[in-house]
């Protein structure tokens, strides 16, 4: 279970802000209005692809982290904003035109960005 004790090892903030073994809860959701609110000017989540075989696949995650104050009582600490890309190419191997092979070379995984907001102060 995620609780502010096992987070704190990690972030000690967690437990001096909202005190030991309070349950936390992760919510996200492939929403790209909630996205635009914390990063305006993002692309959407999609795929890409250039003339020359290479492809961009982009995901854009809104998140928030909840906590249980009270029992059945929760109060959104953290929203989170991430993006992460996938980059690859995608070539066709035709030396036996009777059996094409598809052949995809990663290039690049990364998290391009991530915007933490608590309240209205970004972390």
């Amino acid at each position: 279970m995620l609780t502010t004790s096992t987070i704190g090892k990690v972030m000690p903030q967690f437990i001096e802000e909202y005190g030991e073994n309070k349950k936390i809860d992760l919510v996200l959701s492939p929403s790209h209005d909630l996205f635009i609110d914390g990063i305006p000017e993002s692309k959407m989540t999609g795929v890409y692809m250039d003339k020359n075989g290479n492809w961009k696949m982009q995901i854009n995650i809104p998140a928030q982290i909840n906590i249980e104050t009270l029992p059945g009582m929760w109060e959104p600490i953290r929203n989170l904003y991430i993006t992460m890309v996938a980059k690859f190419k995608v070539t066709v191997n035709t030396e036996n035109p009777f059996d094409k092979k598809f052949v995809l070379t990663p290039k690049a995984v990364e998290m391009s960005q991530m915007k933490v907001m608590k309240g209205t102060e970004e972390m």
